[in-house]
């Protein structure tokens, strides 16, 4: 028979973890982004399932990790050009609870550092003690994105 839970790793201590996360997050780093989501309802679609115009739910603040990666000019024909991209990470425990009930999906847009950033992927890769059934944290890289491509009006200085 096998077990459902790691032997030497308690729930009393993976709610500890958890605890003492998120109050590290919430408490002394302190910073979040604003996440705007799809409105699947709004958003009309072709038949490939494709829409050249997207409309997004109202947006709501969201406290993470930050990890700014460096920018890389790229030079072509048309000039040169600034890819930037950004990694956040969310504690899952702290996104399920409360009003939130929130995971990050690719297509979000995410409002930080005066700049939107349209999310490519989540991954779920820190497992406490190794067990799938205490996973941690959601990683989501995200890419800049250009406003002509949000449809978003920019925001006055």
């Amino acid at each position: 028979m096998s077990r459902t839970s790691p032997f030497f790793t308690p729930q009393k201590e993976i709610d500890i973890i958890d605890s003492m996360n998120e109050e590290l997050i919430d408490e002394i780093v302190g910073q979040s982004v604003d996440i705007y989501k799809v409105s699947i309802d709004n958003t009309d679609e072709n038949v490939y399932g494709e829409s050249t115009t997207k409309y997004y739910e109202v947006g709501f603040r969201v406290n993470c990790l930050i990890l700014f990666n460096e920018p890389e000019i790229v030079q072509d024909e048309f000039g040169a050009d600034e890819n930037a991209s950004i990694e956040m990470y969310f504690q899952r425990n702290n996104l399920s609870s409360g009003s939130l009930n929130f995971y990050p999906e690719m297509g979000d847009i995410v409002d930080w550092n005066d700049h939107y950033w349209e999310i490519n992927g989540t991954t779920e890769p820190q497992l406490i003690a190794g067990h799938p059934g205490y996973k941690h944290s959601i990683v989501a890289t995200a890419h800049r994105a250009r406003l002509s491509s949000l449809q978003i009006e920019e925001r006055p200085l």
